[in-house]
């Protein structure tokens, strides 16, 4: 029979009651991709670029880089919150967008922009995230604009070994006259031999643009990365806590070496010589979850 001391029997359960513990702390405490919700009064990346108002350098790089229109874009909010005591006011000008960045008489992407991007999944085949976040959209300006303009996307990496060009994201968000939609896209091949994948699904979410205006909208997305045949991939949405899209066994992403990454803010990628507004919205609570067994409770705005 074997026997064990009363010390080695205390170090025995010392060792599981500090294993048990250091588990449960990290489960407690997991390391999100993204967690931002501008608590300082301003904001850091990675890779700032561009104009960076708000920007400290003091700050955690809580973003992989910034696309800002001008000085104008980003603003600290404290009276519009969703969490906290302050949220980000980004604005964007629609009188001569051109002026502002690159060849002043000629419209550059980030001139169609004031949008924060966070960090890539590890992984891109069977890549999981969860991403949470809230939006104010106020109807100033907004409820008669008749152009679409998109607040969140997921981006693919092109692989730059095989000069691979730029492709639409494969998953957009957008604020239409009509209300909400987005779509989705896939593409196996090594190198994508279009900018648009080889398929794309479009899809409405339910509710009036006046639904969704002056007032803080939650999101909560969780995605998994399939772009081959097996079609396991999966898009799940919810919406102020109820679920909008709920779309498994899907092929979603592209065939890249590096992962997805998210982007939020204003993005006006039509016809801006229609625009009849300037426009802003507010950002809070922004999460992004892709460690082990994450869920939504780890991403939803409290």
């Amino acid at each position: 029979m074997n026997r064990i001391s009363l010390g080695g029997l205390a170090s025995l359960c010392l060792a599981s009651f500090t294993s048990l513990t250091l588990s449960n702390l990290a489960f407690a405490n997991p390391q999100y991709k993204v967690i931002e919700s501008f608590e300082n009064q301003g904001w850091n990346a990675q890779s700032p670029r561009g104009f960076t108002p708000g920007l400290k350098a003091d700050l955690p790089k809580n973003f992989m880089f910034n696309q800002l229109q001008g000085n104008h874009a980003f603003n600290i909010e404290k009276n519009i919150v969703r969490e906290g005591n302050y949220s980000a006011k980004l604005s964007w000008k629609h009188k001569n967008p051109a002026a502002y960045n690159g060849n002043k008489t000629k419209i550059d992407n980030v001139d169609r922009k004031a949008m924060f991007h966070g960090y890539k999944t590890d992984t891109v085949m069977g890549a999981e995230a969860w991403f949470g976040f809230s939006f104010y959209f106020p109807s100033d300006g907004t409820r008669d604009e008749l152009n679409n303009w998109l607040f969140f996307q997921i981006h693919g990496s092109a692989d730059k070994r095989l000069k691979e060009h730029s492709r639409n994201p494969p998953f957009h968000l957008t604020l239409t006259k009509n209300g909400m939609e987005g779509s989705w896209k896939w593409d196996p091949d090594e190198k994508s031999i279009t900018r648009t994948g080889k398929g794309t699904e479009a899809f409405t979410i339910p509710g009036k643009k006046s639904d969704y205006l002056d007032r803080w909208v939650d999101f909560v997305l969780h995605v998994k990365v399939d772009y081959s045949s097996a079609k396991t991939g999966l898009l799940e949405l919810w919406i102020d806590g109820k679920k909008v899209l709920n779309k498994h066994d899907i092929q979603f992403g592209y065939n890249d070496d590096k992962g997805i990454y998210p982007s939020w803010g204003l993005y006006l990628n039509g016809d801006l010589s229609v625009m009849k507004n300037d426009h802003y919205l507010y950002l809070d609570a922004i999460k992004m979850a892709d460690y082990p067994n994450a869920s939504y409770q780890d991403v939803a705005p409290k």
